[in-house]
């Protein structure tokens, strides 16, 4: 779960940074940057997997292109930092389990574009990256004070720099933990430090690139999720929802008992039939010559209708309540315009569910689930608690030596009223919002 992020010299985005919520909705009009930010962490999760080149590739534009730009000049470097809670406990790829005391983590990156003599773009690497536990005096998720976590100051940074700033030392703490780092040349690093952790002897990194890796970002294809798919699909929603039967079949296998048959499905259809009443069941079926899974769903003229037949809007929310309804749920899930699919009487309603879905306890075997949403909708925005607002805009700066003027992404998390107001870079009136809103915008 990420508490904080930090960006810089990453597309729209100048000395930026925003505090996060578990339910966390971003609101504000088309091109004010909110696409940016969900791009900025996709790039992050991708950094802790792959190499650099892979996870450009994986973004809309040129690698150049990432990269801050203005009128008069390019930026040539980008900086990331990401605050994060992490789960307690573990297990890795080869079943070896892990318990980490700390839980709070603070993680830090520096990119940069390296150019030919004629000063094309060649390529791009690590420039710094670092890790280190963070203090709880230290920690700014003010709600998390009623967590029980586990800090831990006193231990040493996870990934440093060294001394010759010409390589990365990644620190043992686990079974090894007093074993001497391990360097790796900072020359050309085509990767990042934390994308090589891929067991639990570094307990806290693996944590780290688990909770990365863990974002999720939901872009649900009607088409795809409409598929009836065989038994060897991933038991986790793809982001485009195209392996939805599977996940339901195994959903259905793994939460049915005797007193609840379909188990968690029976929720999924009662949320569903919240959202649209004319829906009153959710079926799955396994069809055993042909190793496949499909789904359908009942509806209160007693017609059952194949996910062939089901609306867009429909199997868009059913993908998102397949999502909040499942037991294993974990980590963050960034979602694009919620509210598409529902009618605006029952916006309300699906706040609800995913204001109910996000949950924070980091003890025992719980597991931090957060929301990030994205909308320019004033119907969700009527729906959602001050302290879960965050209004996104572009703002215009000057360059104080060349004066030209460039605009960046700001993002304002006070919303208050406006006996409150001192700061207007940070506060502003729900109001202003909805001004926000209805400013008209080129879209992104």
């Amino acid at each position: 779960m990420l508490t904080r992020i930090e960006i810089d010299g990453f597309k729209t985005f100048e000395h930026f940074s925003l505090d996060l919520q578990p339910f966390t909705a971003i609101v504000g009009p088309n091109a004010s940057g909110k696409s940016n930010l969900f791009d900025a962490l996709r790039f992050l999760s991708l950094l802790a997997q792959v190499d650099i080149r892979t996870a450009m590739q994986d973004l809309r534009g040129l690698p150049e292109e990432l990269f801050r730009q203005t009128a008069t000049k390019s930026a040539d470097c980008m900086s990331f930092a990401v605050e994060v809670l992490l789960e307690r406990r573990g297990t890795d790829a080869f079943g070896r389990t892990y318990e980490i005391p700390a839980q709070r983590l603070r993680y830090e990156l520096k990119l940069e574009l390296k150019r030919d003599s004629d000063g094309s773009p060649r390529s791009v690497y690590v420039r710094d990256e670092r890790c280190f536990p963070i203090a709880r005096r230290d920690d700014r998720a003010t709600y998390l004070k009623s967590q029980k976590i586990n800090y831990n100051a006193r231990i040493s940074p996870f990934i440093r720099v060294n001394d010759s700033h010409d390589a990365i030392e990644i620190r043992q703490d686990g079974r090894q933990k007093h074993g001497r780092p391990i360097s790796l040349s900072l020359t050309e690093a085509s990767r990042t430090a934390l994308s090589t952790v891929t067991t639990a002897e570094f307990p806290h990194l693996y944590a780290l690139r688990e909770a990365l890796a863990d974002l999720r970002f939901l872009e649900i294809n009607p088409k795809a999720a409409r598929s009836t798919n065989d038994r060897f699909e991933d038991r986790i929603l793809k982001p485009d929802a195209s392996n939805l039967a599977a996940v339901l079949a195994h959903l259905k296998s793994e939460t049915a008992t005797d007193m609840r048959p379909e188990g968690v499905l029976s929720d999924i259809a009662a949320d569903l039939s919240s959202l649209i009443p004319s829906v009153c069941r959710l079926e799955v079926s396994n069809d055993v010559g042909q190793r496949q899974f499909s789904f359908s769903l009942g509806f209160a003229d007693s017609l059952n209708f194949s996910s062939r037949v089901i609306s867009d809007g429909t199997l868009r929310l059913l993908a998102l309540l397949t999502v909040l309804d499942d037991p294993r749920r974990r980590g963050t899930l960034c979602f694009e315009e919620p509210e598409n699919g529902v009618h605006e009487g029952r916006v309300p309603m699906l706040v609800e569910f995913l204001r109910n879905a996000a949950q924070v306890h980091a003890e025992g075997d719980d597991r931090p689930f957060q929301i990030l949403l994205n909308t320019h909708s004033p119907k969700v925005m009527a729906a959602l608690k001050d302290e879960e607002i965050v209004a996104a805009d572009s703002v215009m700066t000057i360059d104080a030596e060349t004066r030209a003027k460039s605009n960046r992404t700001r993002m304002r998390t006070g919303v208050a009223s406006q006996s409150d107001l001192f700061d207007p870079e940070h506060y502003l009136t729900r109001t202003e919002v909805e001004r926000l809103l209805q400013k008209p915008t080129d879209a992104a």
